[in-house]
């Protein structure tokens, strides 16, 4: 009995976890390749990537 409480206890928190980490991840703007939303620059383009974006290493 006190196995299956402890087991519960570990699937609660594990899951609470995954879903804490999925929420923070999709709130997020910009991925790791600088992508963000479309945006207009001050020339007046539509741009979906930053500025820095450029500088990349091959």
């Amino acid at each position: 009995m006190i196995n299956i409480g402890i087991l519960s206890l570990i699937l609660l928190v594990s899951f609470l976890c995954i879903y804490t980490f999925m929420r923070l991840s999709s709130t997020s703007y910009t991925g790791t390749k600088g992508i963000t939303k479309e945006y207009v620059s001050q020339s007046g383009i539509k741009r979906t990537a930053r500025k820095d974006r450029e500088d990349f290493i091959v």
